[in-house]
């Protein structure tokens, strides 16, 4: 038999996979796979995956778990997020090498058992050092900003520097625990060699100081100020036999802790706005809109926010007027026939036009998250954020019956570890795991990564940064939005510290103000930021033991699955200057949102996420 996409589709393990990468590995495939079938010829070139992995701040001493690597998965912290002190563990990324032959075909997964490997890595935080973040610098409502730290005329003692690491067989260990800032050593992680070749990435420990002991003021640009967050380049030299290859190189970023581990993902992800780039580059192809992996999604993530915005969950949760996980309304969702078309039409026109030209801020129009202009009240239709343009194209296309109607609620729960990901699929695999669980809205600044992703410079190949070569230029005392995005500005090539260098300093300061609700006359839980990953309201451990106790009353049980509490109560009042100090001083005590078993009820959800493991009072 032929093995054609749609038969493809319908084997398991290869189903879900597909479905979760969106790969179909046609000449269409969305990422630029060449084919099903591995390589079978010799290994020509080699590459490090995921292009992009994500490491994120803890300060147990110890103990770490493995940043997922597959989409649609969740870290596995073993039996806690924290360790027995109550300290917060770091997530590490694991990077992996693999050869190709000269048609591009993966040919195997290359490990210390076939291979001499030496991996180098560079660390850097130039957040200090870098500009003000005031908005993004890509969109009209720019403006221009200058220096952090102006007044300090020594430049260099901004920067957190280590240095290069190398870690081989012999020598599998090595620290970045030398960088100064100020005169001041700032810990920027380590790197541990794995005995089959393979390597981990782990970052700071969420320490934030001021040498200067200068308060904190603001949410983003606190001089004086450094944290621990890095980035930069993974690179590895492999010889195999007689040939010796320079891998491809990935990047490394460290970033905040994910206070909500239970969410697979937000509901726009850095794979989404960087696959939009990939598209817009060429780097990657257009195919037949598929209801699984690019409609349905949209709706069970806006879904899955209601466990941690209230808003949402009175809106589109468990129980609501709108539930946009309900199996039925998905159902319906996926009836291509002309006389749902209306159904689908009245929805596609609440999603909202990435090109911005109406000013749509109803907040029935999704998704109700703040954007890159955010204003109070709002001003300019960016103060909310859209779908991407491929995603509204799909939107578009799904609404008129032109899609594959391929639903199946259980698909997209068959693949769990590395070792069941077909060998051709996994690096476009490990690329889009890495990236899912990230934020991919609201760049003010973000998350893990902010607005020059956007960029078309800043990348060399799918999903691969591009390295700069040679110094960079001294950008003067104030960076314009036309010098920001220019082909040969600060983004025309990363080197180490230059994605982060965008982001708030310090992050605590930005984490705990970026919330929800602001305008109280409008709404007063929406629009949300981050709450995928910094969550505003949520189901505490107390109302969660009460749902489950089936020997109380169902109302009682159902006001306490109602009852979502606010994230950050226990810290210093909002609006205040002492929260921000609070924020840096405890936010490894703040709880994490976790997947929970439901009750065997079918008047609550069989699954819920719940905050665990709080530590304030």
């Amino acid at each position: 038999m032929k093995l054609t996409r749609r038969t493809l589709l319908k084997s398991s393990a290869a189903s879900a996979l597909m479905m979760l990468t969106g790969c179909g590995g046609d000449s269409s495939d969305p990422l630029g796979l060449p084919g099903n079938l591995p390589g079978t010829g010799p290994i020509t070139r080699v590459a490090v995956h995921p292009a992009i992995g994500i490491a994120r701040v803890g300060n147990s001493p110890d103990e770490f778990f493995v940043a997922p690597e597959l989409p649609g998965t969740q870290p596995d912290p073993g039996s806690s997020f924290k360790d027995a002190a109550g300290f917060l563990k770091r997530q590490a990324v694991r990077f992996r090498l693999f050869g190709y032959d000269a048609q591009g075909r993966v040919v195997r997964e290359i490990t210390a058992d076939d291979a001499a490997i030496e991996w180098t890595v560079e660390l850097a935080n130039h957040k200090a050092e870098w500009y003000d973040f005031e908005m993004a610098m890509d969109i009209p409502e720019a403006v221009s900003v200058e220096k952090r730290n102006s007044g300090v005329t020594d430049r260099a003692s901004l920067r957190v520097e280590p240095g290069s690491r190398t870690v081989s067989a012999e020598s599998p260990t090595a620290s970045f625990d030398d960088g100064q800032f100020q005169n001041q050593t700032v810990y920027l992680g380590e790197l541990q060699m794995e005995p089959d070749g393979q390597l981990l990435v782990l970052g700071g420990r969420g320490r934030s100081i001021s040498p200067s002991a200068t308060q904190l003021v603001t949410f983003g640009n606190n001089d004086g100020w450094v944290d621990d967050i890095s980035d930069g380049p993974v690179r590895a030299t492999v010889k195999l036999g007689e040939q010796v290859f320079e891998a491809d190189p990935a990047w490394a970023v460290v970033a905040p802790p994910n206070y909500g581990p239970g969410l697979e993902t937000d509901f726009r992800t850095l794979y989404d706005v960087i696959g939009q780039v990939m598209l817009d580059l060429g780097f990657v192809s257009r195919r037949e809109v598929s209801f699984n992996a690019d409609i349905l999604p949209l709706f069970t993530r806006m879904a899955g926010l209601e466990w941690v915005n209230q808003g949402v969950f009175e809106r589109y949760g468990w129980g609501s007027p709108e539930p946009l996980a309900d199996p039925d309304f998905l159902a319906r969702l996926n009836d291509p026939s002309p006389q749902n078309e209306a159904f689908r039409r009245e929805w596609f026109a609440r999603f909202r036009d990435p090109l911005f030209a109406d000013f749509q801020l109803d907040l029935t129009t999704i998704p109700p998250i703040y954007g890159d202009a955010v204003a109070i009240p709002p001003d300019s239709a960016r103060d909310y954020i859209a779908v991407t343009q491929f995603q509204y194209n799909a939107l578009s296309r799904w609404a008129a019956g032109d899609f594959l109607s391929d639903f199946d609620p259980g698909l997209g729960a068959l693949l769990e570890t590395v070792e069941q990901v077909p060998l051709q699929l996994l690096p476009a695999a490990l690329d889009r795991g890495a990236l899912e669980p990230c934020l991919g809205d609201a760049f003010h600044p973000g998350c893990e990564a902010t607005w020059p992703v956007r960029v078309s410079h800043m990348w060399s190949g799918p999903y691969r940064l591009k390295l700069r070569t040679g110094p960079e230029p001294d950008f003067g005392d104030v960076l314009t939005p036309g010098v920001a995005v220019a082909a040969d500005g600060p983004l025309n090539g990363n080197q180490p510290g230059s994605v982060t260098r965008w982001m708030a300093v310090p992050w605590q300061t930005d984490t705990v103000s970026c919330r929800s609700g602001y305008d109280q006359t409008l709404d007063p839980f929406l629009p949300t930021f981050w709450a995928a990953r910094v969550p505003n309201h949520v189901l505490s451990e107390e109302d969660y033991q009460t749902v489950m106790n089936q020997a109380l009353p169902l109302a009682d049980r159902q006001a306490a699955f109602a009852n979502r509490q606010q994230f950050f109560r226990g810290l210093g009042p909002l609006h205040q200057v002492q929260i921000l100090q609070d924020m840096v001083d405890r936010w490894f005590k703040l709880g994490l949102v976790a997947s929970r078993p439901g009750p065997d009820d079918p008047a609550f959800p069989p699954v819920m996420k719940v905050e665990t493991e709080r530590d304030l009072p």
